[in-house]
């Protein structure tokens, strides 16, 4: 299903070249550009061109000797940058003003002027006499919103993108999941920008610092008429001009609720800069849609989801595999190894079909495919999700037992909050920043598990497959007026191991299912986040907590346990709401968990 298509242009070129320059926008900002092309380039060649604006460096400068010895595509993505040129693709690399290399200040993601940079990119791209004119837009996290936003722009131009392992929602997908604010990512991923805004690597690592000097100069040209030391101050100068960015902490500083203000009131509320607040745009730029993320990418495989669920693009297309964060890693539990380039080759195949006009097979493919982890192998549907799946309830029981069958009702167990409660440095939100060096992820669950209220199955009589969004419904009574709540849904083995599956968040104050019109459709229980359907827990009285855990593919198999583990915060990751020692009497009777069997 996947990887199996090969590029007619693949061997045709042997090397790639780069050159960069400085493009001044509208109101005067330059934005530091790379073009790299593949060689040898015939005279009067032209290629699709596919455009990648990042806040990330567009590329290193690399210190002697390295620089002699690296044409600066390195790690993941500059392998993966190498394999779309080499498969005859040109690509333009470019330093969103405020950052890298760029002049301009930031003052928070994906602003107006970032996106509307896009549109004079492109415009000068259509100038360059190695292009086609078919342009394809591409990038990982943070430059695969940059990817979707600029489908916003409605450029004929624009023919295809391809967002990957990114978000959709700011709100729910990364800031608050599950309105519980994300301080692990927020904080540590402002500081990271705020270095890299300074050209200092945020990174520990001495490998790095001795490999990288900062962000690549723009140099002194092919005429010479800039001397190196122009060129230098001239880059200095683009650094001074970051010092009056925002990081991302400021923006997000006093916001609970998805209607809310920042403190500094610099935008009216965070779906300002949320993609999906502006679907209507991508809908009327008529692009091909190809969105792609991994299991364990963060919440991000929600997100591809719901970007596939929403967009009215001509060509529709999902792809959710065993993947971290950035797909540098194949994540089933037990059979972790590291990617060798296979995201590199759907991306060729996608762009090749509708910049190249190749027959690549695409149309005759599915419209989502997703990886079964355990089973190891491709499955296909025409919708999300798969209509296969049929909802199965298994019902929390005393003594930790997990059954189809309820318990009498009256049994409960009392949840003591423990502020060590976490999952640890081993996990999908960790992985969001792009640190992580293994795909074992959750590798000491039998230990954390220690700390939480858990709750197995007998061993299964026959394998199960669970694909797509699994959903609980708690029920909870105590005299604390708010409080967090964590499941996650577990495997164990015959041997005793335990491996993390998936998982799911709702903060208490949220818990009211909205009656009105969501802001986007979804498939899982609506939460509105807004401040008027805020309600603090009533004291003694029973609550209901429905939400959803982050949706998967995944065969637990035949002498197999389910568990279903429960806690009170995430220490690690997410904020604490709870005082240490709260006491919430999570009744048997009726929580469950609803797990979607195919």
């Amino acid at each position: 299903m996947m990887y199996g298509y090969r590029s007619p242009d693949k061997g045709r070129f042997k090397r790639v070249q780069r050159s960069a320059l400085y493009l001044t926008m509208r109101d005067g900002v330059e934005l530091a550009v790379d073009v790299w092309l593949p060689g040898p380039l015939p005279a009067g060649a032209k290629l699709p061109t596919l455009l990648h604006q990042t806040r990330y460096w567009r590329a290193p400068e690399l210190r002697w000797p390295f620089s002699k010895m690296s044409d600066g595509l390195i790690g993941p993505e500059g392998k993966m940058v190498r394999e779309l040129l080499m498969n005859g693709f040109a690509f333009v690399n470019v330093d969103c003003r405020g950052s890298g290399a760029s002049f301009g200040t930031r003052m928070h993601p994906w602003s107006p002027p970032e996106v509307e940079d896009g549109r004079e990119v492109v415009e000068w791209i259509l100038q360059q006499p190695w292009t086609t004119g078919m342009i394809g837009t591409i990038g990982i996290s943070y430059t695969g919103t940059t990817a979707e936003f600029a489908t916003h722009l409605n450029h004929p131009a624009i023919k295809a993108a391809m967002p990957l392992f990114s978000l959709y929602d700011v709100y729910d997908d990364i800031a608050l999941p599950g309105g519980i604010p994300h301080d692990g990512f927020v904080l540590e991923w402002g500081r990271a920008n705020a270095s890299l805004d300074r050209n200092r690597i945020p990174l520990k690592n001495p490998m790095v610092h001795l490999l990288v000097k900062g962000v690549a100069e723009v140099g002194v040209g092919a005429t010479k008429a800039v001397s190196r030391k122009q060129a230098h101050a001239k880059h200095q100068a683009a650094i001074a001009s970051h010092a009056g960015n925002l990081g991302v902490h400021e923006t997000s500083a006093g916001i609970e609720f998805r209607d809310q203000a920042p403190k500094n009131r610099i935008i009216e509320r965070m779906d300002d800069f949320s993609p999906h607040h502006h679907q209507s745009k991508a809908d009327a730029s008529g692009v091909a849609l190809l969105s792609l993320s991994g299991w364990r990418d963060g919440a991000y495989p929600h997100s591809s989801i719901r970007r596939f669920l929403n967009s009215k693009s001509p060509v529709n297309r999902l792809i959710l595999g065993p993947w971290d964060h950035g797909g540098k890693n194949h994540i089933t539990p037990g059979k972790e190894h590291p990617m060798q380039g296979e995201i590199a080759s759907e991306a060729i195949k996608f762009f090749d079909h509708h910049l190249k006009g190749y027959a690549t097979g695409m149309d005759q493919e599915p419209a989502v495919q997703y990886f079964t982890m355990q089973a190891e192998r491709w499955q296909g549907a025409a919708a999300w999700p798969p209509p296969a799946s049929m909802p199965s309830a298994f019902f929390l029981q005393p003594g930790g037992l997990l059954s189809p069958a309820p318990p009498a009702a009256g049994a409960s167990v009392t949840l003591v909050h423990n502020p060590a409660q976490g999952t640890g440095h081993y996990t999908r939100w960790r992985g969001l920043r792009m640190t992580l060096g293994t795909g074992k992820l959750y590798p000491d669950r039998k230990k954390r598990d220690q700390l939480l209220a858990c709750f197995d199955s007998p061993p299964l009589s026959q394998a199960m497959e669970v694909t797509g969004h699994p959903e609980v419904r708690l029920y909870i009574r105590t005299q604390e007026p708010d409080g967090s709540f964590f499941v996650y849904l577990e495997d164990i083995t015959p041997g005793g191991e335990v491996w993390h599956v998936t998982e799911g968040a709702l903060r208490a104050l949220h818990r009211k299912l909205g009656t009105d019109a969501p802001p986007y459709r979804d498939v899982v229980p609506y939460h509105s986040y807004c401040s008027l359907d805020a309600a603090p827990m009533p004291a003694g009285e029973v609550v209901e907590l429905a939400f959803d855990l982050l949706p998967v593919s995944y065969l637990f198999r035949k002498g197999h346990r389910v568990r279903i583990a429960v806690a009170t915060g995430d220490c690690d990751n997410f904020r604490q709401i709870s005082m240490a020692g709260a006491k919430f009497e999570l009744l048997l009777g009726e929580s469950r968990v609803i797990l979607p069997v195919g």
